[in-house]
This record gives C-alpha cells, sequence and structure tokens, in this order.
C-alpha cells in the first residue's frame, strides 16, 4: 500500500500567482536589487524580441533596439506603478525605439506605390500564413513581412504575435478600430501576394 494514495501532481501557476511574482520582482528592482530586473527581464525577452523583430524585420536593429529598451526601462522603474503589468510597458518603451528608428531610416517603398502594384488576391485566408511560421520557409516570410509598410505591418505583428484583440490594438497604436480591421486586412493581403509561391 502506498504512503499517499491521495498525493496530486502540483497545480499549474495560476496566472493571478504570476502576476503576484512578476509585482514582487518589480518592488525589488525599483529597491535596487539588479538581479530581480535581471529576472523581469529573462520573463519576457523572447517575446519582446519577436514583437520587436516583427516590427523591423532586422535581426541586428531589433537585438540593438531591445537591448535599448531595457536600458531605458531600468532608468525608468522608478516612474512604473508595480500594480500593472511589466510587459505592456516594457513592450511600449520598444515600440517606440523602434518606430524611432525607422523613422530615421529611408523607407524603400512608399505606400503608393504598393498600392500601385494592385496587389489582389483570391484568398484573404490566414492559415497558410501562420504556417509558414512553422517551416523552413520563415526566413521568406520574415523578409516579406518587412516588405510591408510600417503601418500595416505593426497591426500585423500585434494581432498575430501579440495575440492582442482590435480594441487593445487600436488604443495601444491610437487608431480607431476600424482602421485597424482594415489595415489587418490589407497587411494579410500583401503577404499574400508577397508569399504565393509557397502556399
Amino acid at each position: 500500500m502506498q504512503d499517499n494514495p491521495e498525493e496530486k501532481p502540483r497545480p499549474r501557476v495560476t496566472e493571478v500567482e504570476e502576476k503576484s511574482a512578476e509585482r514582487k520582482l518589480v518592488e525589488r528592482a525599483q529597491g535596487g536589487d539588479q538581479t530581480a530586473f535581471g529576472q523581469l527581464i529573462r520573463m519576457h525577452q523572447k517575446r519582446l524580441f519577436r514583437y520587436v523583430y516583427g516590427l523591423l524585420g532586422s535581426f541586428d536593429a531589433a537585438e540593438d533596439i531591445v537591448q535599448e529598451a531595457y536600458v531605458k526601462a531600468y532608468q525608468a522603474l522608478d516612474r512604473f506603478k508595480p500594480q500593472y503589468a511589466f510587459y505592456p510597458w516594457l513592450s511600449t518603451i520598444a515600440r517606440n525605439l523602434a518606430y524611432n528608428q525607422i523613422g530615421r531610416e529611408e523607407r524603400k517603398e512608399s505606400l503608393d506605390s504598393m498600392k500601385d502594384r494592385g496587389y489582389d488576391p483570391e484568398s484573404g485566408e490566414l492559415g497558410p500564413l501562420e504556417k509558414l511560421l512553422e517551416t523552413e520557409n520563415q526566413r521568406r516570410f520574415w523578409e516579406a513581412l518587412n516588405g510591408i509598410p510600417d503601418q500595416y505591418r505593426a497591426v500585423f505583428v500585434l494581432r498575430h504575435m501579440e495575440d492582442m484583440n482590435y480594441a487593445d490594438i487600436a488604443s495601444y497604436l491610437k487608431i480607431p478600430p476600424g482602421t485597424v480591421d482594415s489595415r489587418l486586412y490589407r497587411a494579410r493581403q500583401m503577404l499574400l501576394e508577397k508569399l504565393k509561391d509557397l502556399l
């Protein structure tokens, strides 16, 4: 007979517990604990890098922006309110830095020239695009994503890589929800056209 027949596996950490742990780390970091700040960064570094890379389309540029975001977040940590989630605040810093970077660079194509190409794929379904992320064609996908105008790429990244809903995207980018919908549709069309030989 077993000693503990009623023994059960430990329950999964709940979202509330995760938020509580994160809040404690923030408070410790605000008190000068650099190890706690490092733990906060490690909790979110993969997600943040994926987000910034989606905006910029360049590994090196994304790496630079993410590192700069960490520095700025650390410098501004005393102004952060621990009752709020840390990642949205961190990602806003990174997004602003990424947009500044984009603004400093000359765009290869204007929105007008993209429209003049007459993108008109038969299907607006996203399924095949998502599948590309899991295959050897990732490089082509990222090149295509980098090739669409910033305003469309940002909406696509927030929806499909950050899993944000339309209302949150609208609030985040300070644009109407209807604009989110139209930009997302346009982004999908552009990507489908660029990648149609792989679909």
